[in-house]
C-alpha cells in the first residue's frame, strides 16, 4: 500500500508506548514520538495511546508520559487495568508478575491469594522460574478463571528478550488444555474499547478499517489488529531492530502496511 493510500484510509490512530513512544532501556521519548503526538493534537486527528502497562496504576503511568512531554489526555489513553475490573468480578486472585503489579491489583480491590484463588491472573516478570510456571499450571488446572493481562510476544529488558505474557499463556494453555481471557492487547475487547474511546471523543462512528495502529510488537499487537481490518505500521525502535527477524515468518495477509525505523520516520512517511 502506498503511503498516501495508508493516510487517506486512516481517520484515527492507535499508538503503542514501550518501544514505540518511549525506549525500552531508558524509558525516554524515541525520536519523533513527542512531535507525532503534537501533530495529531494540532490537526485534531483522533488517537488512543494503547499500552500493556501493568506496573503502575493507569493514572500514574499516564502522568509519567505527560511528564516526559507527551500531551496525552485521559480520554486518549487505555491500558489493561481499565478492562480488568469490568472483566474479572471475582476478587481472590492468584496473581503472577512484578511486585508493582501485585500492589496495583490490591489497590484496585483484588486480594492476592495463592492458596484458594478464584482466578489466575498473569502479567510480565523477567525473573520467572520453572517453579513459578509449575504454580501457574497447578492453579490453572483447578476450577478458576484464567486471565492474561496482555499477549505480548516478547519482553525486552536490559538488552535481552524474554518470553512475553502471550508466550507464557500459550505454554499454560497447552499444558492444561484450557482457554484464557486477555484484557490487554491484542484482544478484540481491548481494541473495541480503544475504538469506543475515539467514537466517544469525536461523536462519530469510526470502524477498525479507518484506524492505523503503530507498534514495535508485530506478533503481540499488529497481527491481531490487522485481522480486525486495521492498517498497521511496524516500527523497529523496540523489541525488533531488524525486520528480517520477523517479516519472513508472516503470512502475506499479516504483513504490515509500512515498516519504519522509528516515529520520526513514520512522521516523514505518512506526512500527517
Amino acid at each position: 500500500m502506498k503511503n498516501e493510500q495508508l493516510l487517506s484510509a486512516s481517520r484515527s490512530f492507535f499508538i503503542d508506548v514501550q518501544g514505540t513512544l518511549i525506549d525500552d532501556k531508558n524509558r525516554l521519548p524515541i525520536d519523533g514520538a513527542i512531535e507525532f503526538i503534537d501533530k495529531l493534537n494540532k490537526k485534531n486527528i483522533p488517537y488512543v495511546v494503547i499500552t500493556n502497562n501493568t506496573k503502575y496504576k493507569s493514572e500514574d503511568f499516564l502522568k509519567s508520559l505527560q511528564e516526559l512531554g507527551f500531551d496525552i489526555k485521559e480520554q486518549s489513553y487505555l491500558d489493561p487495568f481499565t478492562l480488568l475490573t469490568s472483566t474479572l468480578r471475582k476478587k481472590k486472585v492468584a496473581a503472577f508478575g512484578q511486585d508493582n503489579f501485585l500492589k496495583v491489583l490490591q489497590e484496585i480491590g483484588y486480594e492476592v491469594d495463592l492458596n484458594m484463588p478464584e482466578a489466575l491472573v498473569v502479567s510480565i516478570k523477567k525473573e520467572y522460574t520453572n517453579e513459578d510456571y509449575a504454580k501457574m499450571i497447578e492453579i490453572a488446572m483447578s476450577n478458576v478463571e484464567i486471565i492474561a493481562m496482555h499477549e505480548t510476544s516478547l519482553y525486552a529488558k536490559e538488552g535481552k528478550r524474554y518470553p512475553g505474557v502471550g508466550a507464557i499463556m500459550k505454554m499454560i494453555q497447552f499444558a492444561v488444555n484450557k482457554e484464557y481471557d486477555v484484557v490487554g492487547k491484542p484482544s478484540k475487547r481491548f481494541y473495541e474499547a480503544g475504538k469506543n474511546l475515539i467514537n466517544s471523543s469525536t461523536h462519530q462512528l469510526i470502524n477498525f478499517n479507518e484506524i492505523t495502529i503503530i507498534s514495535d510488537d508485530m506478533t503481540g499487537d499488529l497481527i491481531g489488529a490487522k485481522r480486525l481490518g486495521m492498517k498497521t505500521i511496524f516500527v523497529l525502535s523496540g523489541k525488533i531492530k531488524d525486520a528480517n527477524e520477523i517479516i519472513p515468518t508472516l503470512k502475506n495477509e499479516d504483513k504490515p502496511d509500512l515498516i519504519c525505523k522509528n516515529m520520526a520516520e513514520v512522521l516523514r512517511e505518512i506526512q500527517i
